[in-house]
């Protein structure tokens, strides 16, 4: 449970006290977000910057069976989707029975424009026999379609629906082998708990030359796109990145970052325009990139550019508190507004229940 003392100082129950990508110690607490209520009890959870390796990441983070519970077929992910993985799947079996060409003059203009990106750096539209994909998330499938399409030999790691294996091989986890010619890492890894430790996997999972396409929400771009929920969150958008952040954890996963993918055209299709998205191109390599140096900064930059762009002038001079204490100050107004709810129905119903007298 969260613990406010007579000082409103915030702590929380299984706080980090070392970042979950590189593991340094070297961490500071950088603002504070409200959150539905937590199974801990927590309403609110702290933003945390990693000095070492420029991490941002809330704090505490989900427990390992609530990420992977959310994630089952079960689970809160896919309960939103279930209607839209039906349709896809009736489609798909509908696609198989009839066997339509798969060509590439059937790429709709976002797929087109993405891959025309990625064919600068790989033989998208032109595998060599036997070439082997791994789309690490794959959800439904759409672009394991796509890419078989293409002559690719598709592979999916996906515990959320069954639907893309209709298609595709299903793994359970990231074959260690370097035996994959092309790994897709399409918004996932500001989904996990150790972002580090996925793309290590993913290295191990490539020969040597093979190619990581990977991207996630960019808070280098904060102050222009203005949607800090969706850099980074309470219980989804759990890891946040900068562009000096993902290319240092590329380096030390032993890739070396070949490409930024952020034409303005992919921003308008994908993005109505805003750069919300961070798209890199990396190869592994025997000789990765050096790590950056202070990894940290251009978050910062961006989060304080952002506040002075989109706060009031009360909201920033609350920002001079220490972070604990405006931590507690939330955690405080929203255990009285729960209160005040509870009162407003007790008193509710009693009206109601002698409403006849």
């Amino acid at each position: 449970m969260p613990s406010v003392d007579e000082g409103w100082w915030l702590t929380l129950e299984r706080e980090s006290s070392s970042c979950p990508a590189c593991e340094s110690p070297g961490i500071i607490l950088l603002d504070v977000l409200p959150i539905p209520k937590s199974p801990d009890g927590n309403r609110v959870v702290f933003v945390t910057g990693c000095r070492a390796c420029g991490l941002l990441f809330t704090n505490p983070l989900p427990r390992h069976e609530e990420l992977v519970q959310y994630y089952q077929p079960d689970g809160r992910w896919a309960s939103v989707r279930a209607e839209r993985i039906r349709r896809l799947e009736a489609i798909e079996a509908r696609r198989q029975r009839s066997r339509r060409a798969r060509q590439k003059s059937r790429l709709r203009p976002r797929s087109r424009a993405l891959f025309d990106a990625l064919a600068a750096h790989l033989s998208v539209y032109d595998p060599p026999p036997g070439a082997k994909l791994l789309d690490f998330g794959c959800g439904d499938g759409k672009f394991l379609n796509k890419f078989q399409d293409l002559g690719w030999d598709t592979y999916g790691v996906e515990p959320s629906t069954d639907a893309a294996f209709v298609r595709h091989h299903r793994l359970h986890v990231a074959p260690q082998d370097g035996s994959f010619d092309f790994v897709f890492l399409n918004h996932v890894l500001e989904h996990v708990g150790a972002p580090l430790a996925v793309l290590e996997q993913l290295a191990a999972t490539l020969r040597i030359g093979g190619v990581l396409f990977v991207s996630v929400p960019r808070v280098d771009t904060l102050p222009v796109h203005g949607d800090l929920d969706y850099c980074i969150s309470g219980r989804k958008h759990v890891m946040c990145f900068s562009e000096t952040c993902l290319r240092g954890l590329l380096a030390r996963a032993g890739f070396t970052t070949a490409a930024r993918l952020d034409t303005h055209e992919l921003d308008a299709i994908f993005t109505d325009g805003k750069p919300l998205r961070l798209r890199l191109v990396a190869v592994r390599t025997s000789s990765p990139d050096p790590l950056p140096v202070a990894p940290l900064a251009p978050a910062l930059e961006a989060l304080s550019q952002y506040v002075r762009i989109s706060e009031s002038v009360g909201a920033r001079v609350r920002r001079l508190l220490p972070v604990r204490m405006r931590g507690g100050l939330l955690e405080r107004a929203a255990e009285r507004r729960v209160l005040e709810r509870r009162q407003a129905r007790a008193e509710g119903s009693l009206d109601r229940g002698t409403g006849g007298t």
